[in-house]
Order: structure tokens, then sequence, then C-alpha cells
């Protein structure tokens, strides 16, 4: 009889039951993560994307191409000053007496895809009217969220990055600027702007919402404690349209202003002509207590008719705008 004790073998771990899955479930199969025609379209917008490097290649080489002849026959090589031309002047002033605007784009989720774009078209043509104007202001761009829509339709402008522009990412303009010295434009506030007052900065909302959101800047820059102003164009011309303008005319009647024209001639030079703008009638008496009525600009009026007719189509001009930014 065998006296040695016998040891219990030990029992296996227990395995545990696999995990069902769309990868090991019987009789299914796993899925694409992207379907044929998003794969198609993700192809064709790659191909979208180089072909765009390579027309933004021709068309700077189609401009240097014109600005060899030019020189070559004693013309004028620029429309306007360079960036390097720009950043002298801006040293020269200071920095106090020229004019201060920051582009409010906080408003990343409201827009769609299509008016996203817009806004940004306009931000690139704030900034080349700036570069031309002959006092050229400090331009700021607030509330950019980063890698948000607005970021990256900015990215797909090649040499964004190398505009006199000054980017704030993720800082709205109260955490720019003072509050007081802030003033923030919208056509519903009951305050005139009839004088650009030296050391403010003037905002101007970047909102491209064909009026889906009517009244949304003043009530943010309300809710904000802010200063708002309205600028005068009842006051000064007669109008058969509603008294809105895109963003780029208020900032570019804002440097025409600040360069010294009055109201009345910068509002008729800026604005469209379809919106029928005509200079209201102002009554003057000289010495003798006769009255005199006050110039109607027609002659400038009808010289702008004649150049509307004349001027490309919005895209062309869009277009046009696009590559002189981009080139400089």
């Amino acid at each position: 009889m065998d006296t040695t004790e016998q040891v219990p073998k030990e029992a296996p771990p227990a395995v545990p039951p696999p995990v069902l899955s769309l990868s090991n479930c019987p009789g299914t199969t796993p899925g694409t993560p992207l379907s044929k025609n998003q794969l198609k379209k993700q192809r064709k917008l790659a191909e979208i994307a180089e072909l765009r490097k390579l027309r933004r290649e021709r068309e700077r080489e189609k401009k240097k191409q014109k600005r060899r002849e030019a020189k070559e026959l004693g013309l004028p090589v620029r429309t306007g000053p360079s960036r390097k031309e720009l950043k002298k002047r801006q040293v020269a002033d200071g920095g106090e007496s020229c004019l201060s605007v920051a582009i409010d784009l906080d408003y990343d989720d409201l827009m769609h895809e299509r008016d996203i774009a817009k806004c940004v078209k306009q931000c690139l043509r704030i900034y080349t009217i700036n570069r031309r104007s002959p006092q050229p202001g400090k331009l700021h761009f607030t509330g950019i969220r980063r890698n948000g829509h607005i970021h990256e339709s900015f990215k797909k402008n090649d040499g964004w990055e190398n505009w006199h522009v000054q980017y704030h990412f993720d800082r709205g303009h109260t955490d720019v600027f003072d509050r007081s010295q802030l003033v923030y434009l919208t056509c519903e506030s009951d305050r005139v702007l009839d004088k650009l007052q030296p050391g403010c900065t003037y905002v101007i909302g970047g909102l491209v919402d064909h009026n889906h959101f009517k009244g949304l800047c003043h009530s943010r820059a309300t809710e904000a404690a802010l200063t708002t102003a309205r600028l005068p164009l009842s006051e000064h011309v007669d109008m058969k349209t509603r008294a809105v303008l895109s963003t780029y005319h208020v900032f570019e009647l804002l440097t025409k202003v600040a360069a010294g024209q009055d109201w009345t001639a910068a509002i008729l030079d800026t604005i469209p002509m379809r919106k029928g703008a005509k200079a209201k009638i102002t009554e003057k008496k000289d010495e003798q207590g006769q009255d005199l009525e006050a110039s109607h600009y027609t002659e400038q009026q009808d010289e702008k008719q004649e150049a509307e007719s004349e001027k490309p189509s919005v895209t062309a001009i869009e277009s046009e705008v696009e590559s002189h930014a981009l080139d400089s």
C-alpha cells in the first residue's frame, strides 16, 4: 500500500468567454469606416487642394511677369504700398493717432461653411484696404478659435500668417483691450458715431448670417457692458434699402474718415450704388440771409455710377483682391 500522500492537482484557470463584436461575431463582416462615396469625396477634395496650390503658383508667376514687363516699360509696379512700407508707416506714427479696429470673429459656430468662407474673404479684403490706405491703422482679428472653422478657412490662404495683422486666438476683444476703450459698431445702437476718437478701438462684428441673427452683435456688446455706436448713415444720406453694410464696407468707411474725408463723401464713395444713396439736402444762409443749398455730390455719384458699370463682376474683383493680398 502506497503511503505517500497524493497532492490534488490544481484546476486550470477559468477562461473568460469571448466578447462578441462585429469583428468576431459569426455571420458578420467588419464594416468599413467610410463609404465609397465618402472615399471618393475625400480623393476629390485632395485633388482640388493640390490643383489650388498649382493655380496659386501659376498666378504668382503671372504676377511676377507683369511686374517685370511694367518695370521695363517704366510703369508703376505696385498699386499700393508693400507690407514693409505699411510697417514703416505704423512705426513712424507711433500707433497713437492711427485708427485701431478689431474684427470680432467669435461667431464660429453660427455660420455655415459657405458663410465662413465669405467671412474670411472679407477679412482678406479688409487687410488689402488697410494695406493700400494712405493712413493705415492697427488691425486686429480677435476671437479666432484655434483649429476652428474660421482658423481652418484661414489656412487655405497661403501666406496668411505673414499678413501685417494682430491675430488673437481664443481671446476676444474684451480680453485684449480695456473695456472703456472699446466701441462696438452696430446699426441697432442709439448712439451716433459722429467723430472718431483717438485711443479708441472700434469693433466690427465678423458675422455673415444673411440677417438670420438680427441684433446679435448689439446684444452681445450690451451684455458685455461695452459702448455701442452706429455709423451716421441716415444723418448724411438717404438710402432706398436698410442701412446695413458688410464688414469690409464698414472698415473702408472708417479708414476714409480717419484719412480726413467727410462723412457724406466717404459714405457715397464706399457703399454700393444698388443701395441708391443720395446726399441729404442741408440749407445754409449767406451773409445777406439768402438760402444756399449744399452740394449733393451729384457729379461724384454720376462718376461712381459710370465706374460701377465698367467694373467686372464681384467674383472677378474678389479673386483679384485675393491674389494681391496673397502675393504681398
